[in-house]
């Protein structure tokens, strides 16, 4: 019996030292308090961090490099990403970044990276958060409001979509230095490389904690390399537009787009069937797949993937945010088919209209219940949660929609012409509150 109570100190005692109480952390000369987890996912982990001199709030995002020089590129690649949209508007920018190598084997490789971005914390979240909080509620969103937020993330990828390497410059904080991390006010240990300075843990501290917010920040050869020199191309693709990766600023009125992991050059011709195979693996792996492309669930020999996906997965997330979900995540609940599928073959509706769409989008049937819903006007609150059975959408928001979705990339709107369709939107319907 005193064996057992003597096990189980001792196990409590380990238990506590994964749970430290101040754990701090310097990035480039700056000092900063890890407040909590908000999230993880594959590889990466993303902290609320504070700054120990000023108290401004930060997330920082950690990216661990098990994998040796190929994932530290690819991590790399995200902050590259960053610079290349520091100065853009509605894209979210790098405050610092650093490099360090992992401190304790625990069987991986002992040359392991961990790349650390340090990033601006909103502390009114993500569109996600919103509509989560909508379907808690019973709540709308305000089909103007709604739209304007939807008109900000169009400016941002527009400027993704149309890059000329002139916006773009180096974030603050551009030299890569080796990170220490520390617990309270302890001494720095020196068992990193360079300078005896990288001493950072193992992630005993990160499994300790929960909540999922985004996926590991890795991508194929497609991505940024960093600066705008001749051989860069004429646009990017952001890959994985969702709710989740919209913040909103703290004063409420704009959006954020964030998460560059994804980003992709465009166009990418497909001109083997190796290329294809890796540019669906890799859609498959950062590519969220409710928001997901048709043309990136089976891509083909001689296709080009281009930035239409980002149009398809920006009238996704228009839908979430008027039902509560995904267009397809919702058919497939519906009907209980593959998601996949219902992608594929464009097989989606608003929840008041017919059973089914063409493969390129269009309706066959719509309940007459639509129609006159659309002729009332649109002072009606867009976006019920996703079990309230009933959801009235203004027409013109529908038809937005609906020209997003359309599974032929060529069919879709480009960039310009959802800005023009969704400005014509915001002008005809009537301000929030209005009668």
């Amino acid at each position: 019996m005193a064996q057992l109570l003597l096990d189980l100190v001792t196990s409590f005692g380990n238990c506590l030292s994964c749970f430290p109480g101040s754990p701090t952390l310097k990035i480039n000369n700056r000092s900063f308090k890890i407040l909590r987890l908000l999230g993880e996912g594959g590889f990466s982990y993303v902290y609320l961090v504070e700054d120990t001199s000023t108290q401004a709030q930060y997330a920082l995002k950690k990216i661990r490099c098990p994998f040796g020089a190929e994932s530290v590129a690819q991590a790399m690649r995200e902050v590259d990403a960053y610079r290349l949209f520091g100065r853009t508007p509605g894209i979210i920018h790098a405050v610092d970044h650093a490099v360090a190598s992992e401190r304790g084997g625990g069987g991986d490789d002992p040359g392991a990276k961990t790349v650390y971005v340090l990033l601006p914390y909103y502390k009114r979240g993500n569109l996600q958060d919103l509509i989560n909080a909508n379907a808690v509620n019973n709540a709308t969103f305000p089909e103007r409001r709604l739209m304007l937020l939807f008109l900000g993330v169009c400016r941002a990828l527009r400027a993704m979509h149309h890059y000329t390497g002139t916006a773009a410059a180096p974030a603050p904080g551009a030299p890569s230095e080796p990170m220490e991390m520390g617990h309270g006010d302890e001494d720095d240990q020196g068992h990193g490389r360079r300078r005896g300075r990288a001493g950072v843990p193992d992630d005993q501290d990160a499994e300790a904690q929960e909540a999922p917010l985004m996926a590991p920040a890795t991508h194929a050869s497609s991505q940024p390399g960093g600066g705008g020199g001749s051989s860069a191309p004429t646009s990017y693709a952001h890959r994985d537009i969702k709710p989740g990766n919209i913040m909103i600023t703290d004063s409420g009125n704009a959006p954020i787009l964030m998460d560059l992991g994804s980003l992709a050059a465009s166009p990418l011709p497909i001109t083997s069937p190796s290329l294809a195979l890796q540019t669906q693996d890799t859609a498959a792996e950062h590519s969220t797949m409710p928001y997901r492309a048709p043309e990136l669930f089976d891509v083909q020999t001689g296709a080009v993937i281009d930035t239409k996906v980002d149009i398809w997965s920006m009238g996704c997330t228009l839908y979430a945010c008027l039902v509560g979900k995904s267009p397809f995540e919702a058919r497939s609940d519906e009907t209980g088919g593959s998601l996949s599928l219902c992608v594929l073959n464009g097989d989606w509706r608003f929840p008041d209209e017919g059973v089914r769409r063409t493969a390129t989008g269009g309706m066959k049937a719509q309940a007459a219940a639509a129609a006159a819903a659309a002729a009332a006007g649109g002072e009606a609150a867009a976006g019920a949660g996703a079990g309230s059975g009933h959801v009235v959408i203004s027409e013109s928001i529908r038809d937005v929609v609906r020209r997003c979705l359309t599974v032929e990339p060529a069919e879709r709107p480009d960039i310009d012409e959802l800005i023009a369709m969704v400005e014509k939107v915001i002008d005809e319907l009537p301000g929030d509150g209005e009668a």
